[in-house]
């Protein structure tokens, strides 16, 4: 199985909760095991918010060399600005997967900012001799975007895992963040057909931020087929992240992630999940 997302697991999918005037309004989550849930496009066509910073090659993919903190600030311009904007993270198994799936590669390639989430890909650059900044990974660009969106009076929708991680976290999040705006959130087990009636939903809960966590190569694929549809002013496929910081699962220690180990974590906590 390969490795499917910024924290390498493949997210499942939640209960729905849509807003209206006041507090959003619970949706009976869907029976669905889950599907391809994209509308397929021959490539994906947006207004592009460009990246400002310079891109290292690497697998055949552009990767932008930039801090976290300067992620932050052009994503901060993005909200500001007149068209929407997509971010996505790669892994090493990501560029792999993304030499042999065509849609991915396009989606991939029709990101506004394409960063390094797993260290192989900063260890990458450097054989290379053009070293990326640093390791910028999709759950802490959320976890810092969730904080902004509260400051910043932004709503944000959360799309992805399962029930009873995006419930969990949805609690957490407003918890910690009293003036973060949920404009809605629902699992991603949705046939494909559902796809449009999905992106309505997200439409319609006049959402600034989408965070997608289903998984690559759906998050991406969904995301640059739809993010102008849903209304949204920015996405970001997060992978497992609504799982880690729910609680149903635990990432690994820092150092791990500073010495580029989660796989190894992963591999030893969760081994079904790598294969």
């Amino acid at each position: 199985m390969r490795e499917s997302n910024g924290t390498g697991f493949d997210s499942d999918n939640l209960g729905d909760r849509l807003p209206d005037a006041g507090s959003p309004t619970p949706i009976p989550p869907p029976s669905h095991s889950p599907t391809l849930p994209v509308a397929h496009s021959a490539a994906p066509a947006f207004s592009h918010s460009p990246s400002p910073f310079p891109r290292v090659t690497v697998v055949g993919m552009k990767v932008d060399n930039v801090s976290e903190d300067e992620t932050l600030s052009l994503i901060d311009e993005w909200l500001d600005g007149t068209a929407p904007a997509f971010m996505s993270v790669v892994n090493a198994a990501k560029l792999v997967s993304a030499r042999r799936d065509d849609e991915l590669r396009r989606a991939l390639m029709s990101a506004d900012l394409v960063t390094a989430d797993g260290m192989s890909v900063v260890w990458a650059s450097r054989l290379l001799g053009s070293p990326l900044k640093e390791r910028v990974t999709g759950i802490d660009i959320f976890e810092r975007l969730i904080g902004h969106a509260a400051r910043r009076g932004a709503s944000v929708y959360l799309l992805g895992g399962r029930d009873q991680a995006v419930s969990g976290l949805v609690t957490r999040l407003t918890g910690e963040y009293p003036n973060l705006k949920v404009a809605g959130y629902r699992n991603g087990y949705f046939a494909s057909g559902e796809t449009a009636a999905v992106v309505e939903q997200i439409r319609q809960s006049g959402a600034e931020l989408l965070f997608v966590a289903m998984g690559s190569p759906v998050q991406e694929i969904f995301i640059a087929s739809n993010l102008i549809a849903t209304g949204a002013r920015f996405a970001l496929g997060v992978g497992g992240a609504f799982d880690h910081l729910s609680g149903l699962s635990r990432r690994a220690p820092k150092w791990m992630q500073r010495a580029g180990l989660e796989w190894l974590y992963r591999l030893l906590s969760e081994p079904r999940r790598l294969w």
